[in-house]
């Protein structure tokens, strides 16, 4: 049985990503390795990582209970927003695996979907490159907000030009979904898609915006 200080732990991992080379590099005492372990057993006691490990664990029932407080707050909350927005698409029935995509008038019929793609839409506008990965994934299952294949092609760009990946050297975990929909679009849409990505300015949501209409409260007993 995995502990949650191992799940809090492999969160770290995945959230942190930006550890530089040379600190890599250098010798690490013993006493850094008490400083660090007392660290994040204080940063366990956080409720900021609570939705985090429940969505790990697969509940993400709790868990948008617990990431929406935190998303709701606006500006420099994008984890949370995408992973409120992640849990609500699981709860709809999106499966993170290889199964086929769900038709569109089906999905965007569940409340629970709705409210996902709000989220995510919220921290793909602020700029957060994860989301901008899932809304780009979207779009290639015919399932984005819309149908515009220019929008579809400019979020792909963003994502691949975002400077915040860019400098923390995250993977390209969305290659897939990109190589999907560059294949779907012809290189003229894929082209406007580029110069639509340039004239792009992000839109940072206050916390009254964020908890606005749909993103008001956590809908997910009834997807």
């Amino acid at each position: 049985m995995v502990s949650r200080y191992q799940i809090f732990s492999i969160i770290c991992v995945i959230l942190v990503t930006g550890t530089s080379t040379s600190f890599a590099q250098s010798r690490v005492s013993s006493s850094d390795i008490v400083r660090q372990r007392y660290a994040e057993r204080e940063l366990l006691r956080n409720p900021y990582w609570d939705g985090f490990i429940l969505k790990y664990e697969g509940n993400c029932e709790d868990a948008t209970r617990k990431l929406y407080p935190i998303a709701a707050l606006g500006l420099g909350y994008e984890e949370a927003q995408t992973a409120l927005g992640e849990c609500f698409l699981s709860l709809a029935g999106l499966s993170d695996d290889q199964s086929p995509a769900p038709a569109r008038d089906v999905i965007f019929a569940k409340q629970a979907f709705q409210n996902g793609l709000d989220w995510i839409l919220v921290a793909a506008r602020s700029g957060g490159f994860k989301a901008q990965g899932v809304l780009v994934a979207l779009y290639a299952a015919d399932l984005g907000p819309d149908r515009d294949p220019v929008e579809a092609a400019k979020w792909a760009h963003l994502y691949l030009t975002n400077a915040t990946r860019l400098n923390l050297g995250a993977p390209v975990l969305a290659a897939g979904a990109i190589d999907a929909l560059e294949a779907q679009l012809d290189r003229e849409t894929w082209l406007a898609g580029k110069e639509r990505a340039r004239d792009w300015t992000p839109v940072f949501p206050s916390p009254s915006k964020s908890t606005s209409n749909s993103l008001k409260k956590p809908v997910t007993k009834k997807p």
